[in-house]
């Protein structure tokens, strides 16, 4: 199943997509409004979480054009906010399910299972666990370890965990920030410390799934990309 998450809290934002990936549901998400939209045009997914407060377009008007393009999928509104007005503006606007932050991310599992308990999945993920990262490459999301032609491969701790972020995030950009808040919770390591974890992982790869972005990070790109 493809869930579409918009938070721009990075911890939030991890915890949600690693949770969700561990449940089998394969999460692309953004950290505002404006790509959202952007995204929504060409590309409909299973589900939609979105945070009320985002940079640049807020999750209200994503909601609403979403409900415009697609309004019989299921889409769920999380907020610190606690007033009725946001409350009743999020259902109007076409919301399915409105939870309020902080909350256990076993409870949104349990919401997601219940709102799509009647909908057909347009994804193949939700048939098997198994991320296809390559010809040879393969991901499964239940044990969090990869494979080359169906050998498992053998990684470190820490470069597992490395890998995890990356297939939790295919196409898109993961920042030295990103890296270290994901891995070490935010704890300061050098820069160096980060791109020898990199390099390590890398090295180890049998195949160039993981590019350098110069100035920005780096990206493991979707296989119809490559």
């Amino acid at each position: 199943m493809k869930v579409l998450l918009l938070e721009d809290e990075f911890m939030l934002s991890r915890s949600i997509s690693t949770y969700l990936l561990k449940c089998n549901y394969f999460v692309d998400y953004f950290d505002n409004g404006v790509d959202v939209l952007e995204t929504i045009k060409n590309t409909r997914h299973d589900f939609y979480i979105l945070d009320i407060n985002t940079p640049l377009v807020g999750g209200l008007e994503c909601l609403k054009e979403i409900t415009r393009l697609y309004p019989e999928v299921p889409k769920i509104i999380i907020s610190a906010y606690h007033d009725i007005d946001n409350i009743t503006d999020a259902f109007s606007l076409g919301c399915s399910d409105y939870l309020k932050k902080p909350f256990n991310l076993k409870e949104l599992e349990l919401r997601i299972a219940h709102l799509t308990s009647n909908v057909i999945p347009i994804a193949d993920i939700v048939k098997s666990p198994i991320i296809s990262l390559s010809e040879h490459y393969t991901f499964d999301t239940e044990l969090n370890l990869i494979y080359y032609d169906g050998k498992l491969q053998e990684f470190t701790k820490r470069e597992n965990t490395l890998l995890i972020l990356f297939v939790s995030n295919l196409g898109r950009i993961i920042s030295d920030e990103n890296i270290r808040s994901f891995i070490w919770d935010g704890e300061f390591v050098e820069n160096s410390t980060i791109r020898s974890l990199v390099n390590r992982v890398r090295t180890k790869l049998k195949e160039d799934l993981i590019h350098n972005v110069r100035g920005f990070g780096y990206i493991m790109r979707k296989k119809e990309d490559v």
